[in-house]
């Protein structure tokens, strides 16, 4: 009886691993979901490009074109949204605002002075689109940006520090990033972005009334992130 039983099991036995392989196949893992809310944080590096022009009519028959050019750290917070369609394309929305210390001091050639530029803080409201490779989603994002910015002439003389310009700054930007779901709800990111503040008049003339004169921002950002997914 005992060398029956012994039999049957050994027949028995391949039919039930095949037989669990079957349901293992059947049962895939299934894939990451990007949709839903996220918020998190970030911070980076970024490289300003800027210039100061005042017009001839108000200095003797010169142009003024001084290259500001700040740079520094940013760092802030983020709030998005994705949907992922069933092709695996995700689509979003994202806003983001961060504290800037981007500045320079640089020389005003031909005026005896310093220039001292700074942007407080940046900000953005931008969508997103992007395909999900699984857990990892590259993408590309564009919208509209603003910035806080501040150009001041710094002399030794008694006029001491006189601030020309402090306002804000309204463009668009636009970049691509890639991003990696480590967990569930945990996701890192890095991202590039170039952002073009505009071009505004100086909140206060230096030469004189009649004279052009205007101050723009540009950026390049490189950004990393961290992100809740709820």
């Amino acid at each position: 009886m005992k060398t029956i039983l012994l039999a049957t099991a050994l027949v028995l036995a391949p039919v039930g691993l095949a037989s669990a392989a079957d349901i293992s196949e059947g049962s895939p893992v299934a894939a990451y979901d990007w949709s839903g809310l996220y918020a998190g944080v970030h911070f980076g590096y970024a490289a300003g490009k800027s210039n100061l022009f005042i017009g001839a009519a108000g200095i003797g028959g010169t142009d003024i074109n001084a290259p500001l050019d700040p740079s520094g750290f940013v760092g802030g917070v983020h709030i998005g949204f994705n949907q992922e369609l069933a092709n695996s394309f995700v689509l979003g929305a994202e806003a983001d605002l961060a504290y800037s210390n981007v500045d320079r001091v640089s020389t005003f050639e031909g005026a005896g002075a310093l220039l001292k530029t700074e942007s407080k803080w940046s900000g953005s409201a931008r969508l997103r689109a992007g395909y999900a490779f699984d857990r990892t989603l590259p993408y590309i994002t564009a919208g509209v940006a603003a910035a806080k910015y501040e150009v001041t002439v710094v002399t030794t003389g008694p006029g001491g520090t006189i601030p020309i310009h402090d306002e804000t700054h309204l463009g668009w930007t636009a970049g691509a990033g890639v991003e990696h779901a480590f967990t569930d709800k945990w996701i890192a990111s890095v991202e590039y972005r170039y952002s073009d503040f505009g071009k505004k008049d100086l909140s206060v003339p230096i030469f004189g009334l009649g004279t052009v004169s205007t101050v723009d921002l540009k950026t390049h950002d490189i950004r990393v992130g961290l992100s809740y997914k709820f």
